[in-house]
């Protein structure tokens, strides 16, 4: 037998599991085939009980030549041994074992901030994970602000990054999620809580427009802003938090009801063209850069400067997931589904905006439109 799909000693249950047989004698020619299943109960003793293999729990029938099965039909954290039986038409017989183990996930560790609580855009934060525990390693960690990231890599300590500020209703505290993964992609989600309060300094109710619309301009335009800063030391994550932040209080509605959305349109105008000028080197890279792209086709009210860097850049996210797709023994993993959606994500809010603007268009052609004197 052969493991094509996640394959090792050590695999996920939350992948499938494809197996393969070769019999390339003449007495296999119109042999018959039969799967069977064992789960191992007690190590010591060796005891194993049979698994029947149910329809729903594969994509193959059990007397196919080859075996997958379906993400999640086995148990985690188990030991088991798949077996194929092989029978001639002359009634010989011939049999192969695969022992392998489902992964369970991380565990016996803990996280930290380093501040519990800050100012938007002014303290920074890291966030430090300890004594986190597994079979298949190394561990990686994704840091990530709600759903989007700050950092990941195999460092248990995230990158140093400035937050946006937290809503009034929720105590002005952010979630800050976790996610320690082991070398067979099982994972287990840490959530971190930090407060932070809106700096005064980006307030349109106390400080005039202008002032807080240089501020924010500050962090991404002109000479050392620290948007190029990151991007010159290849910090693209931070760089991306950064930009995140920057563009959500450019957006944040404000007590006073007075609102930045037209005077800050050329922060999300150099945003993206810096951004998109990078080549992203992994799935993960792409997506963080999608995250801020995003943000900019939701809240912008126009980007038709834009549409096309926009749109060059999904186009090397998607050449990314075809390369991935395309290759048979990588699973089909939570990183590619979030980066698919955030691709897709993208793209309605640019045809959506599109249409919103044709509507427009049509209904002020209508009213200009008179009607012939009498």
């Amino acid at each position: 037998m052969l493991c094509f799909i996640d394959c090792g000693a050590i695999v996920s249950a939350s992948n499938k599991l494809r197996v393969t047989s070769e019999c390339p004698n003449s007495p296999c020619i119109g042999s018959v085939y039969e799967w069977r299943l064992k789960r191992l109960l007690n190590e010591k003793s060796n005891t194993w009980e049979y698994i029947p293999i149910l329809p729903n729990m594969t994509s193959t029938a059990v007397n196919a030549t080859n075996m997958i099965i379906k993400k999640n039909a086995l148990q985690s954290n188990s030991t088991y041994r798949l077996m194929l039986f092989v029978t001639s038409l002359v009634g010989t017989e011939g049999f192969s074992v695969l022992d392998f183990e489902t992964a369970g996930e991380p565990h016996s560790g803990y996280c930290t901030p380093s501040v519990s609580e800050g100012v938007s855009l002014e303290t920074e934060f890291t966030f430090d994970c300890f004594n986190w525990q597994d079979k298949s390693i190394p561990l990686t960690y994704e840091f990530r602000l709600r759903d989007d990231p700050i950092s990941y890599g195999k460092s248990p300590k995230s990158v140093s990054t400035v937050l946006q500020a937290g809503s009034p209703k929720d105590d002005y505290q952010l979630p800050i999620n976790i996610i320690i993964k082991n070398a067979v992609g099982v994972a287990v989600v840490e959530t971190l809580f930090v407060q932070v309060k809106p700096s005064s300094k980006l307030d349109p109710c106390l400080s005039s427009i202008e002032e807080v619309v240089n501020k924010l301009t500050n962090y991404v335009i002109g000479e050392r802003n620290e948007l190029d800063g990151f991007l010159k030391k290849g910090e693209i994550s931070q760089a991306c938090q950064l930009a995140l932040s920057v563009l959500n209080e450019a957006d944040k509605k404000t007590d006073c009801g007075q609102t930045l959305n037209q005077d800050t349109k050329n922060i999300s105008t150099t945003v993206v063209m810096k951004l998109t000028s990078i080549n992203p080197g992994s799935i993960l890279m792409s997506e963080t850069i999608m995250t801020v792209l995003n943000v900019v086709t939701a809240t912008c009210d126009s980007y038709e400067n834009i549409t096309n860097l926009i749109m060059g850049f999904t186009d090397k996210t998607n050449q990314l997931l075809v390369a991935a797709i395309d290759d048979v023994e990588e699973p089909f993993s939570a990183e590619l589904e979030e980066s698919a959606a955030s691709v897709t994500g993208c793209l309605t809010n640019i045809l959506q905006k599109s249409a919103s603007d044709g509507s427009q268009a049509n209904g002020s052609s209508a009213e200009n439109q008179t009607s012939p004197k009498v």
